[in-house]
């Protein structure tokens, strides 16, 4: 009696590990864009309960954030003047954070992540 052969053929496990070392390749490149992210919301939203805000400026305040994200290793975002703005508002600031971040993923081919949030922070 002859036994029918059944699983995938060579060819079959080369694609589906192919197609897995594409995920892991996208999902190295574009995971520590996200952490970073929420590196920064975590900054941000942390300003508001900090009691060392109350009085102070919205330079000062830009200051003190800016120097937490170079504390949580964010370097690159402490130093772009436009991914950060300070807004007046009544009674306080608005921090309006709007980046994005680019890399490669293989070859020529790169993501783009936009990215946005805003706190208020009261200094009265």
């Amino acid at each position: 009696m002859l036994k029918k052969q059944s699983g995938l053929t060579m060819i079959s496990w080369m694609l589906i590990l192919g197609l897995v070392a594409i995920q892991a390749v996208m999902g190295l490149r574009i995971i520590p864009v996200y952490l970073n992210h929420s590196s920064v919301v975590s900054v941000m939203d942390e300003l508001p309960q900090t009691p060392e805000v109350r009085g102070m400026t919205g330079k000062k305040i830009m200051q003190l954030f800016r120097k937490r994200l170079k504390i949580n290793n964010l370097y690159d975002l402490a130093r772009d003047k436009d991914a950060f703005q300070m807004k007046k508002i009544q009674g306080g600031y608005t921090l309006v954070a709007n980046y994005e971040a680019r890399g490669p993923i293989v070859g020529n081919l790169e993501f783009v992540a936009t990215f946005s949030h805003k706190v208020d922070i009261l200094t009265k």
